[in-house]
């Protein structure tokens, strides 16, 4: 793999990465984008999408409120933004050289980014225009990701500090207790918290809206934290580049398990949550993508492109994962496995058993949870949240393929908490979400064009 110069510190040299096991450190970031080569590995496909500019280093990547990804150009200084069939386009940075990194969609219906070297928050809207925030001098913002306050939080690398920063752009900064830990990834907890990694300080860290912080050290003296995300089992799940592992701790800060990646020295990086309920993530120097399940199975899918040192991963709006790969500049996407849909108590199985249907909550405190299913007739069934006798959530699928040609889905709610509904298609592996935002009615859903390419 190749060395890319220009950051700021000597010891970030390595295009925007996560340090590769048994190297100095280098510098995070996300993204995605495209050309169009496809590989198969295991019944997944992988697709791959060229980005416009040459040697643009496509670093971090999020899914937008646009249903788009949208992914930095560290190289470039470009912030792009990639449709779900692979046409992308680019906008630049106004401060040059800024280096962007992480990327994380906002409260506020924007992107927001990390500019490691510009020492600078950006915001981008979906319609391209950007706006920078100066950071504290000497922060070094990393990674960034929003918090359930309604701000958005940012690792301070260089500072060793985590930054909060309101959708009006005033910062706030939080000192970490151990001193040179080097902060990188952050993620909102389920328990309303937002949780990092220290990566030269062997931790895995808690910082509350209000601002305190609580480490955690991560059992192995060989330790090197990096991504961390929130897994659908309610516990954080983490990549360990020091030992070549997938780490999993509760949110009481208890590590309870670690899981070893088939490929040695694979360089792992990012992980995120996936629509299918699996943890996802990155192996840099492994030139592969990962996937384990909440109980641990890991399996590895090979990237098409050589030694393309895939570097970030995210969910997009289509129920696939889309990464980038900073060494081939493209942007790649893997689609999540199909399958039969199993009922359980908290999975609906409607239209013959077709379609899964789950619902997640969130309280304003937090606290979140799997709604429970009951099934209604063979179309159509309710959750409920917090007891058996309180329906909170009442759905539908219907076979429209004659009338509107598509299948439709239908909801309707008796809460005002946060939910999360999703509706897979078990044999194309299409996926339809929908959010009911936190303190706001469940407003009737009625969708007639909700999965079209799922018709004969």
């Amino acid at each position: 793999m190749s060395a890319h110069p220009g950051f700021a510190s000597p010891a970030v040299c390595d295009g925007g990465r996560f340090p590769r096991r048994g190297a100095g450190f280098a510098a995070l970031v996300l993204a995605l984008v495209g050309a169009g080569l496809a590989g198969a590995a295991r019944g997944q496909v992988i697709t791959e999408f060229r980005v416009p500019t040459a040697s643009s280093q496509p670093a971090g990547i999020a899914a937008g409120p646009d249903g788009n990804l949208w992914f930095t150009e560290n190289s470039a200084n470009k912030i792009g933004r990639i449709t779900t069939a692979g046409v992308v386009t680019e906008f630049p940075v106004p401060t040059a050289g800024s280096q962007p990194g992480g990327i994380a969609a906002g409260p506020d219906g924007n992107l927001w980014f990390t500019e490691i070297a510009g020492n600078k928050i950006g915001r981008i809207t979906t319609g391209g225009v950007v706006t920078e925030f100066a950071a504290t001098p000497g922060t070094g913002p990393f990674s960034i990701a929003s918090g359930p306050d309604g701000n958005m939080w940012f690792t301070g690398r260089d500072g060793n500090r985590i930054g909060r920063i309101t959708t009006a752009g005033v910062v706030t900064d939080y000192p970490v207790p151990t001193a040179a830990s080097e902060p990188l990834a952050i993620a909102a907890g389920p328990d309303g918290n937002l949780w990092f990694t220290e990566i030269h300080g062997k931790k895995i860290a808690r910082i509350t809206t209000a601002g305190a912080i609580t480490e955690f050290s991560v059992p192995s003296a060989a330790s090197q934290p990096g991504g961390i995300a929130a897994g659908s089992d309610g516990n954080l799940w983490f990549t360990d580049n020091g030992t070549n592992q997938i780490g999993r701790m509760t949110t009481a800060g208890v590590f309870t398990d670690s899981f070893p990646i088939p490929t040695a020295q694979s360089a792992v990086q990012v992980i995120t949550g996936g629509p299918d309920g699996n943890l996802w993530f990155v192996e840099g120097d492994g030139n592969k993508i990962g996937r384990i399940t909440t109980p641990g199975v890991i399996t590895e899918f090979a990237v098409p492109t050589p030694s393309s040192f895939p570097q970030s991963i995210a969910a997009g709006s289509d129920g696939n994962l889309w990464f980038t790969e900073i060494d081939a500049n493209n942007i790649g996407r893997i689609t999540t496995t199909t399958g039969p849909c199993v009922e359980s108590a908290t999975t609906l199985c409607l239209n013959g058993g077709r379609f899964q249907v789950t619902a997640r909550w969130q309280k304003p405190d937090g606290t979140a949870g799997d709604g429970n299913g009951v099934k209604l007739t063979g179309d159509s069934g309710y959750f409920w949240f917090f007891g058996s006798d309180n329906i909170e959530v009442v759905t539908k699928v219907l076979n429209g393929c004659g009338l509107t040609n598509s299948y439709w889905v239908f909801a309707a709610g008796l809460t005002n908490v946060q939910v999360d509904v999703t509706v897979r298609d078990t044999e194309t592996g299409s996926v339809y979400t929908t959010r009911n935002p936190q303190g706001t009615a469940f407003a009737p859903i009625q969708d007639t064009g909700a999965f079209p390419a799922s018709c004969p």
